[in-house]
């Protein structure tokens, strides 16, 4: 169905214990009364109930207690439509942009009489209503407000670790001198978990490596791959390698058999106390990256997070520069990261962090070495126009996970929508927070103002189609989103967490600070921009101004400097 197809077009959908109601325009198509039909898709058996018409204005309800269904246990789909005049016209969303909706839409679950019930919008945007058994009731999870204990690497995991990096380091300080360089371009070898993956860190890093790339040789070394097309695409001159190709196809050889047996235990050679890289590096990685290893012998290593560079630590040596990068902050890292670099880092050539508190707080650790440097991330160009900040859209955007607080920016726009039921929040992104949020939005009667959009093809178009960006997380190094979001026009509302929102939207450059974790106020600024059009537009103005102090041809220069002060380059 397309937009100009005659059909009813949804505005609300509210679900209550005993049934759901519908409110919406008819598309296409008049009439002076109708009736709400559902029609179960294995035999056609109908259910009705009246609706009434206003104009094009419509309204209907169906009882969950009008749905009969089967003695068998198999759940039923109802497909809904409105009996308008004779003309049977689908009940569904066509007219707005909102992407995706059976996954965005988060409708709350009923049960009645040992059955269960709950709309849905299939992958053409009409509704349906799915049916089933009533299930036994769970434990219910964990909810997104309990932090979670932080992981501790055992005495003995960093005892094994530090014995393999000193041989490790052995081994690769044997290597033969690199050749003399022909073209005497310096070579610059970037360290990344994941290339192809998603997420802040990979797309400033690729964007730092396509502008470095004009001047350099410059590879990077993704540790791990796991799907043959990147989520970003690599920058021309750039060339990307792969240490654990995971998509390998097994074979039945002795050394697949070798393969697998080492694949069946954890990595020795990555730092233990770095969870999130380790969790995917095993013997078999640790194998593959000491041969990557071997082959670098000279110019510039830069690691992207402190387990790559603690490995980078490892190719130290004449002809070979170290640079370590913080894409977070120093007061982030568990204990025992903190401790492993208060202890090695001093080692680096140089250290590049996000912010100037977060060089004061390293300065206090790590004294006169390595030399540290403030290089904020660099936001690339983005080709969707400016936001007319007309739309009543509310955005935001990150992993879904605790650090990210959309279980804090969540009932703050409770208070929005409830003062302001048009306005509409868009979350985009995933992660492991996702069913505890999708909880919180059906608690909080929030169905119709918040939507998970999941990972989104066109960030940049859905910040375009928006009126303001919100920020909630506990901790940041330096949220690029967020100033990608201001590049565009969209002023920001931000807790003034530890670090990074402060260092762009301070003092009102773009933006409104909050106090940390204080959602009544996140909800109060996010009312005044909504309720202030020419302080909306005002911070937007200021907030595109902003950005072009992180843009690439303001950062790039600053790469390019350090580089070229190390002597290996």
């Amino acid at each position: 169905m397309t937009p100009r197809d005659a059909h009813a077009e949804v505005d609300r959908v509210e679900v209550d214990d005993a049934g759901v109601a519908f409110t919406g325009e008819l598309v296409g198509a008049t009439a002076k009364d109708g009736e709400l039909v559902a029609r179960r898709r294995s035999d056609g058996l109908e259910a009705r109930a009246p609706a009434t018409l206003d104009g094009a204005a419509f309204r209907a309800r169906l009882e969950f207690a009008d749905l009969p269904w089967r003695d068998d246990d198999e759940p039923e789909r109802w497909d809904l439509q409105l009996d308008a005049g004779g003309e049977a016209l689908r009940l569904g969303r066509h007219l707005d942009d909102l992407p995706d909706k059976r996954h965005a839409y988060v409708f709350p679950l009923r049960e009645i009489g040992g059955r269960r019930f709950r709309p849905f919008f299939d992958a053409g945007d009409n509704l349906f209503v799915r049916t089933g058994p009533a299930q036994p009731v769970a434990p219910a999870p964990a909810t997104a407000k309990q932090l979670p204990r932080r992981p501790v690497a055992s005495t003995r995991e960093l005892a094994t670790h530090r014995l393999a990096a000193r041989v490790a380091a052995a081994l690769l300080r044997l290597r033969p001198a690199a050749p003399p360089r022909a073209g005497g371009r310096p070579k610059v070898t970037i360290l990344i978990a994941n290339a192809y993956g998603m997420g802040g860190t990979v797309r400033t890093t690729l964007n730092v490596a396509g502008h470095l790339a004009s001047r350099y040789d410059v590879e990077l070394i993704s540790i791990e791959r796991a799907h043959d097309k990147p989520f970003f695409p690599f920058p021309p001159g750039v060339k990307v390698r792969a240490v654990d190709d995971q998509r390998e196809r097994l074979l039945r050889g002795w050394r697949d058999r070798v393969r697998e047996r080492l694949r069946e235990r954890r990595s020795v050679l990555v730092f233990p106390a770095d969870f999130s890289l380790r969790r995917s590096c095993t013997l078999w990685t640790d194998v593959r990256l000491a041969r990557t290893l071997w082959g670098i012998r000279e110019g510039v290593v830069m690691g992207t997070r402190p387990g790559l560079n603690l490995l980078a630590l490892l190719l130290r040596r004449p002809g070979v520069a170290v640079v370590g990068q913080e894409h977070m902050n120093l007061e982030t890292h568990t204990q025992q990261r903190q401790a492993a670099i208060a202890e090695q880092y001093p080692q680096l050539d140089a250290l590049t962090v996000l912010t100037e508190p977060d060089r004061a707080t390293y300065a206090q650790v790590l004294g006169n070495h390595p030399h540290l440097e403030h290089i904020p991330n660099a936001a690339p160009a983005l080709d969707a126009p400016p936001a007319t900040l007309e739309r009543p859209v509310v955005i935001a955007a990150g992993r879904l996970t605790l650090q990210k607080g959309f279980d804090r920016l969540i009932p703050a726009f409770a208070q929005v929508a409830e003062r302001h039921p048009q306005w509409t929040l868009r979350i985009c992104g995933d992660g492991p927070q996702r069913a505890s949020l999708a909880r919180q939005i059906m608690e909080l009667g929030l169905s119709n103002n918040v939507f998970l959009l999941g990972p989104v093809d066109r960030l940049d178009l859905q910040m375009s189609n928006a009126s303001l960006y919100v920020l909630s997380s506990r901790h940041e190094g330096l949220p690029m989103v967020m100033i990608e979001a201001m590049s565009l026009g969209l002023p920001v509302v931000s807790f003034d967490c530890p670090t990074g929102p402060r260092d762009v939207i301070g003092g009102g450059r773009g933006g409104t600070l909050v106090p940390e974790g204080d959602i009544g106020a996140l909800a109060a600024a996010m009312l005044d921009l909504i309720e202030d059009g020419d302080r909306r537009s005002a911070l937007g103005a200021a907030a595109a101004a902003r950005a072009q102090d992180y843009a690439l041809a303001t950062i790039g220069p600053r790469w390019e400097a350090l580089i070229d002060e190390l002597p290996a380059a």
